[in-house]
């Protein structure tokens, strides 16, 4: 069963900000690579919603490591996906607020 995937508003600015940094300090190159590696893990989950583990904090949202530098956050509702936020991992996760 293919799920339904939403964003948050939350979510969609850290990703503005994640491609606009990748555009600004790398390439669009790099950017575009990044939305692709995005989008797998994005139709991974909308197959699979189980797939990656659940966070520490909170056993209902669950975690998602897109590269090493950037972790999605998401929850599971009936028959959808929300996508909650889109974190640097190099930031110090215990304060991160879900």
């Amino acid at each position: 069963m293919q799920f339904r995937v939403t964003i948050s508003e939350r979510a969609e600015k850290n990703l503005r900000d994640i491609v606009s940094y990748l555009e600004q300090e790398w390439s669009s190159r790099v950017s575009k690579k990044y939305l692709n590696i995005l989008e797998q893990k994005v139709n991974l989950i909308a197959e699979y919603p189980n797939l990656y583990e659940a966070s520490q904090k909170k056993k209902s949202i669950f975690r998602c490591v897109i590269t090493k530098q950037s972790i999605m956050y998401y929850r599971v509702r009936k028959e959808e996906i929300e996508i909650i936020t889109i974190q640097d991992s190099r930031r110090d996760l215990r304060q991160l607020k879900i």
